[in-house]
């Protein structure tokens, strides 16, 4: 026993000692780096919260966080924190050691030049990020010849030809969950349009990627399942609970949906693999999912077709297939849900945006679909339902950017000159704080969709550069057209048949010590779950519009009565 005790005394003072010692000691020198980098800044006046020369801009970031919901989205809260400190170009931002030392962007014309001008390059914190969903690297988080190389491969399949090629593949699962909606109108029960609604939009991304009938609406999928179960114990990490980190439990969970997606999306490849093989390039592109244009692309630089799919480029494309169902499906879903809930909530709007539909595609819903499909170029004729979605997306952007500062790039304020350094900062443009920034929208907290139908000159026309949910430059979002096609694809068979009502009174009822339930006096303010979401899962009730209820007991669906 007590050889063993000096050997314990031994180790300790040998090694695990030593390593104290150091991590005390690098955390000290980065504290005082990070604490006089933010010093020398408040010297030449640069624009920040409260500072401690101790801790920073914490104790400020602490007492703001009582002044808003404890599961908002770090956005949203930081665009309310910035149109309260009066910080409407950008701040800076530390928050060692919880955060990065960050430059804040408010202003679209700073934003302008971190996107577009300078075209900074994206931070290796993003891939940290992602990666539990994606499973590897993506052209969505790379740099340089891996982003290129892949952004050139998958072009071909985002351009306007190919996304309006994808119109039956969407329209086989809006249909779907218009049944779903129906069966909800039926019972009248409260339900969660937060679920309901990205199982469709996975449904969809599954369906364009892959020309796969997930079905995840109405039955188990495991590709599905494994997606949203990443997501969601992902998100459990992102609103607080920060033991899950490590929980065993996770890890082994995360590691099994990785496996799960990489066997089916595997099987799904080698499927398009093989059906490229029967057909070549013969058959018409319109009738093409992404992955069937994307291996297309990829055959033209191999110089012989291989029995199988090469099998560096089924590990590289089963990566992306994940990207793509992480975000393709997250943000557009959000999107048709703030829609329904903003047209619920502003009657007139809904009236209008019904005219509209019935105007391009009659008022006689039945034939809806099969006209879309023979003639999909009318989905571009409904200017107003372009403009809500708009609107939708200006005051609850689903996403932000973030770029990495240079050396040699300084932001200018080209109103007051001031220049602000970006070295050593990563840059969060917040797109709420952008668009809804009082300097530059009137009315900015109003959902007023004719802002995106007057005509330039007029006081409520868009500010150049200040809407930005899906960025700007080299490196927007390659997946907005379609995003947007299936957003007005689901308003158009959505909107004219049910009526939505939220139920957050009855939900706020039954959860009384929830606490603080606003930002910017809304009540469905988003909360951060991989990307923005509704506050709650967004409770509703639907029922069928007015003019589509049968009168005494008979009704033909889909038709006025």
């Amino acid at each position: 026993m007590e050889g063993q005790k000096i050997e314990w005394k031994w180790l300790a003072s040998r090694i695990v000692l030593p390593i104290a010692l150091v991590y005390v000691a690098s955390f000290l020198y980065t504290l005082v780096k990070v604490r006089l980098l933010f010093y020398r800044l408040k010297k030449k006046g640069m624009p920040m919260l409260p500072w401690n020369p101790v801790l920073g801009n914490l104790p400020v970031l602490f007492n703001f966080m009582k002044k808003v919901p404890k599961d908002a989205q770090e956005a949203m809260s930081f665009a309310l924190l910035a149109s309260e400190s009066g910080l409407d170009t950008c701040f800076y931002m530390d928050a060692w050691p919880f955060g990065f030392s960050t430059l804040v962007i408010t202003s679209p014309d700073l934003a302008v030049q971190t996107c577009q001008t300078h075209d900074l390059s994206k931070p290796d914190a993003l891939a940290a990020f992602i990666t539990p969903m994606t499973g590897g690297p993506t052209f969505f988080d790379r740099n340089g010849a891996e982003w290129k190389y892949g952004r050139e491969l998958f072009n071909h399949s985002f351009s306007m030809r190919s996304v309006m090629g994808y119109v039956p593949y969407i329209l086989q699962e809006v249909e779907v969950y218009v049944d779903v909606l129906r069966d909800l109108a039926k019972t009248g029960d409260t339900f969660l349009l937060d679920e309901i609604t990205c199982r469709y939009v996975m449904d969809i991304i599954g369906n364009v990627a892959m020309n796969t009938r997930f079905i995840s609406q109405r039955k188990f999928h495991p590709i599905a399942a494994a997606m949203r179960d990443t997501i969601d114990r992902e998100c459990q990490i992102e609103t607080g609970n920060h033991f899950t980190r490590v929980n065993p439990v996770r890890l082994f969970k995360q590691w099994y949906n990785g496996r799960t997606m990489i066997h089916h999306i595997g099987i799904e490849l080698e499927k398009r693999y093989q059906k490229w093989k029967q057909q070549g390039e013969t058959s018409s592109s319109t009738s093409k999912s992404i992955m069937d244009l994307v291996i297309t692309e990829y055959m033209k630089t191999r110089p012989v077709a291989g029995s199988t799919l090469d099998p560096k480029f089924k590990a590289w494309a089963t990566i992306q297939i994940r990207l793509f169902l992480f975000v393709g499906h997250d943000s557009t879903a959000v999107t048709i849900m703030y829609c329904l809930y903003l047209l619920s909530k502003h009657p007139a709007a809904l009236a209008k945006i019904r005219a509209e539909h019935d105007k391009i595609f009659s008022a006689d819903l039945s034939n809806t679909s099969n006209l879309l499909r023979q003639r999909p170029e009318l989905i571009n004729q409904l200017p107003y339902t372009l403009a809500v979605i708009k609107e939708t997306l200006r005051l609850f952007p689903p996403a932000n950017g973030l770029r990495d500062g240079h050396s040699s790039v300084s932001l200018r304020d080209h109103q007051t000159g001031t220049t602000y350094p970006t070295a050593g900062f990563a840059i969060w443009i917040v797109h709420s704080a952008i668009h809804r920034n009082t300097h530059i929208w009137p009315d900015p907290h109003a959902f007023i969709p004719d802002r995106w139908l007057v005509d330039p000159g007029h006081p409520l026309y868009p500010p150049p550069g200040a809407w930005r949910p899906f960025e700007h430059g080299s490196r927007d979002c390659i997946g907005q057209t379609l995003a947007l096609l299936d957003i007005r694809v689901t308003l158009l068979m959505t909107v004219r048949e049910f009526d939505f009502q939220d139920q957050y009174t009855e939900w706020d009822r039954g959860h009384p010590a929830h606490g603080l339930n606003t930002i910017f006096g809304e009540r469905a303010y988003m909360i951060q779950a991989g990307s923005g979401r509704p506050a709650q899962g967004l409770p509703c009730k639907v029922s069928l519009c007015r003019r589509f209820q049968p009168e005494n007991g008979s009704g033909s669906k889909g038709k006025e009565t």
